[in-house]
């Protein structure tokens, strides 16, 4: 246990006691067979430093879970699906509707009246509503998968953005963006890149956390989430990610930014593992399997720059979850 005052002994030993659950869970993971990513670093903040290091373990789980889900294809195809030029919204209310497919392993994915904050619903009246519950494990989530942006190189990116509102988490993860990513151009996943909202603040996420600026986390509330978070001046992405098989680009305080990960895989880009698991996935859970989630996402934006005979274009669409 932490050195702690009299005063402080009883946050201290709940401290304690939660790391001990997750590393606890975190052991039978060790020996996966992708390649376990090293763990980040506490913060050195004395202040901070135990709740930094609960909320970068907790993610550290979340890492070695997507590090060791199977990414075996089942055969199916990507459709030929162009995007269309210009801006434009897409309503979404049911699955496999405009390259979008429900993947639930423990509780559900449904398209509802909007039931956390509706009077400030971003395009009213409906949302996506991601709810996990506790099962057996070691996978808990759920999640909806588009298959329109495979081959997107991440340096063509001119939106992702999303608005989300929380009910219920386990204190340090809100609805997040998961994308799969192909180094070399190979059509094979070489990495999982994760933006989540938590890390876009100085005080989770450090110095990347400060150029990013964004909100801390709340519930009950809607809140708009960049993860972009492009620079008006140089162009480039401030927006926090960590990578799950690249160690140089951890989660929790030292997290770094898209434009670093970017210059460090140039040719980066969207890949679908196959036809009905796409590579942007909107995602809650993915934590201890006891953990209970309950969170909204509406307004999913992705915009990119596409380079065809007539010359460089860009296709940016709103995605409008509503009921059916």
């Amino acid at each position: 246990m932490p050195n702690c005052s009299n005063a402080e002994f009883g946050i201290c030993a709940s401290v304690s006691r939660r790391l001990a659950v997750v590393l606890a869970l975190l052991a039978p993971l060790i020996g996966c067979d992708r390649t376990a990513p090293t763990a980040p670093a506490p913060r050195p903040d004395a202040s901070g430093a135990q709740a930094d290091l609960v909320g970068s373990t907790v993610t550290y789980l979340t890492q070695q879970l997507l590090a060791s889900e199977p990414l075996i294809p089942d055969g199916s195809l990507t459709a030929d699906d162009p995007l269309p030029y210009g801006n434009t919204i897409h309503v979404v209310s049911r699955d496999n509707q405009d390259g979008w497919k429900i993947h639930v392993s423990s509780g559900t994915v449904t398209f509802e009246e909007d039931k956390c904050q509706p009077a400030s619903t971003p395009l009213p009246t409906g949302a996506l509503h991601l709810v996990v519950v506790p099962g057996t494990g070691p996978l808990t989530y759920a999640r909806l998968r588009s298959t329109r942006y495979h081959r997107t190189y991440l340096r063509d990116l001119s939106r992702l953005d999303y608005y989300a509102c929380d009910q219920e988490n386990n204190g340090q993860q809100w609805p997040f963006v998961v994308l799969e990513i192909d180094w070399n151009g190979d059509n094979s996943i070489d990495d999982e890149i994760v933006f989540e909202p938590s890390y876009q603040n100085p005080t989770e996420g450090g110095t990347c956390g400060a150029g990013s600026a964004q909100a801390m986390p709340a519930f009950e509330s809607w809140q708009f989430w960049d993860a972009l978070r492009t620079d008006a001046t140089t162009g480039g992405y401030r927006a926090c990610w960590w990578s799950v098989e690249d160690p140089a680009f951890p989660p929790g305080f030292t997290i770094r930014s898209l434009s670093e990960y970017i210059a460090a895989h140039p040719d980066a880009a969207i890949i679908n593992l196959d036809g009905n698991h796409g590579g942007v996935q909107i995602m809650h859970g993915f934590s201890s399997a006891s953990d209970s989630y309950d969170g909204w996402v509406d307004a999913f934006t992705i915009g990119k720059d596409v380079n065809d005979a007539n010359g460089r274009n860009n296709s940016t669409i709103t995605y409008d979850f509503q009921r059916p």
